[in-house]
């Protein structure tokens, strides 16, 4: 696993939001509809948000299938196009990034070995910050040959 540390500035996206935890798989209950919105107003983004704002349990290892959290699809657009969606800040700081490669269905995988291999080698703790992917226009997440980056918040460990 390829782990790069980026430093970003708080960005201002627009979308929409649903509260839903991981048992529901409510994802497409989410970006159905955004997406179908995104082709009414005639916006075709080259890159696409997943935004998922777990709180403080996520830090405190209490996380489960069913804990709810906040997820947003969003993109970046120009101030005066956001309207229908709702304006959702990103915030800025210190992040590992790396890739996930293949369905959705291996995506679990991926994140075990971040959190139970590279995490606790790396000198680095949770933050508590939104989590999030990028996508461009072509991410079919049942596509085996999808990409996404995955962008986890972090901090030095105290």
């Amino acid at each position: 696993m390829v782990v790069k540390i980026r430093e970003i500035q708080p960005k201002e996206l627009v979308g929409q939001k649903i509260v839903t935890s991981i048992s529901k798989k409510e994802t497409s209950k989410l970006w159905r509809p955004f997406r179908r919105t995104l082709k009414e107003k005639d916006l075709f983004p080259n890159l696409f948000y997943s935004i998922n704002r777990y709180g403080k349990v996520m830090q405190e290892g209490n996380f489960s299938m069913a804990t709810l959290f906040e997820k947003c699809a969003a993109i970046e657009v120009d101030s005066d196009r956001f309207d229908g969606f709702e304006r959702i800040g990103l915030e800025g700081g210190k992040y590992a990034v790396f890739e996930h490669s293949g369905s959705v269905s291996n995506f679990q995988h991926t994140m075990q070995k971040f959190y139970q291999e590279w995490l606790p080698k790396s000198g680095y703790e949770l933050d508590n910050r939104a989590h999030f992917e990028t996508f461009d226009e072509h991410y079919d997440p049942f596509s085996e040959s999808s990409v996404e980056l995955i962008w986890i918040p972090i901090k030095a460990l105290e």
